[in-house]
């Protein structure tokens, strides 16, 4: 029996994927919204998500990092208010501290947030479980220089900075930088040998393009996020870049970068079909996700989404360097039973 056909550990089947070797099978992921593990775990009669998990046999375990944030008046780490909407399912910015930002003195002058506040302690203790299970464990500050910048200043006025006050936008994403470095820098030393892979998330796109020119990126986020990249490899980790929508432009950034992995390979966006991706990228990159939460997953019956998930592995298996899982956390108006399907498909294809 060859390597790829043993049977692998968890650790070890992602592991072989982002080295872009066969496995035993594809490794695997799982993300859905709380009311609909709720509904899974009720028609499986499990009693909770990590039972579910161990029922769908996911491979990887997210690990995200708390802080002990001082406001007591509702601001989030950032200095940011959120209220949350009608539903309560969703946070939304009620204030942009950094609105009226016009020099870089003001971004300077502005109470930045402190890495002493990160909870290393509770992160390690999550990682010491997911390690004696043998799962893949993946777990950093998370870096949403993009994200966190736009939340700041709000999208509009971050939007015109980059071309209209350049000065100012550097400015936010360094002070950004520098608090994610060092949370990550005492996160990988405080959970030595405990984490495989630090994530990254920057949602940088639209269902069409990018939201701003490639050039911006260039310009603004390939340094920083390399930054976080190098830091993470002097760890030993492996790393992997989050956004949403279509950036099929800068995934050769993405890739000079050092990145390891892109997640979530939105499906139905434009310039992220599965083939082009596998076809130009398959070799430099591993791709985690595919599988569309956006329209198959909750709109297709049951065999549209058994037909979607062989046509997905049949193009990303051959070579590795595909990590199985749906290109957004699933969302709660998803039929339970397409869920279901979606793992079933893939057991009994043999993927």
């Amino acid at each position: 029996m060859n390597e790829s056909a043993e049977k692998m550990t968890s650790c070890e089947r992602v592991m072989r994927s982002l080295l872009h070797k066969e496995t035993d099978r594809l490794p695997r992921d799982f993300d859905a919204e709380a009311s609909l593990v709720e509904a899974l775990c009720s028609r499986l009669d499990m009693p909770n998500l990590e039972e579910l998990r161990r029922y769908f046999a996911v491979d990887m375990h997210k690990v995200s990092v708390g802080y002990a944030c001082p406001y007591t008046d509702g601001r989030n780490i950032y200095g940011i208010s959120m209220h949350s909407s009608s539903s309560g399912a969703t946070s939304n910015v009620a204030t942009h501290p950094l609105a009226n930002a016009r020099t870089v003195e003001d971004v300077e002058s502005y109470t930045w947030p402190d890495a002493d506040w990160a909870d290393l302690e509770a992160a390690k203790g999550e990682l010491v479980w997911a390690r004696n299970k043998e799962l893949f464990t993946v777990c950093s500050s998370w870096g949403s220089v993009f994200g966190e910048a736009y939340r700041l200043m709000g999208m509009d006025n971050f939007m015109i900075a980059l071309h209209e006050s350049p000065g100012v936008a550097h400015a936010i994403v360094s002070k950004l930088m520098d608090f994610y470095l060092e949370v990550d820098r005492r996160l990988f030393t405080h959970c030595a040998g405990l984490i495989d892979m630090a994530f990254y998330g920057n949602d940088m796109g639209t269902q069409q393009s990018l939201l701003f020119r490639r050039e911006a990126f260039q310009e603004f986020f390939q340094e920083p996020l390399r930054r976080l990249v190098e830091q993470a490899n002097r760890f030993g980790l492996k790393t992997m870049m989050h956004s949403c929508g279509a950036i099929s432009e800068v995934i050769p950034d993405i890739i000079s970068i050092g990145f390891d992995s892109l997640d979530p390979v939105q499906y139905t966006a434009t310039g992220m079909n599965p083939k082009g991706l596998k076809d130009f990228y398959g070799d430099k990159i591993t791709f985690h996700g595919c599988i569309s939460a956006q329209k198959v997953l909750p709109h297709g019956t049951q065999q549209d989404v058994r037909a979607h998930v062989i046509e997905v592995c049949e193009i990303m298996k051959p070579g590795g360097g595909y990590i199985f899982t749906s290109d957004q956390s699933i969302t709660s108006d998803t039929p339970v039973d397409n869920v279901l399907e979606m793992f079933r498909a893939i057991d009994e294809m043999g993927y």
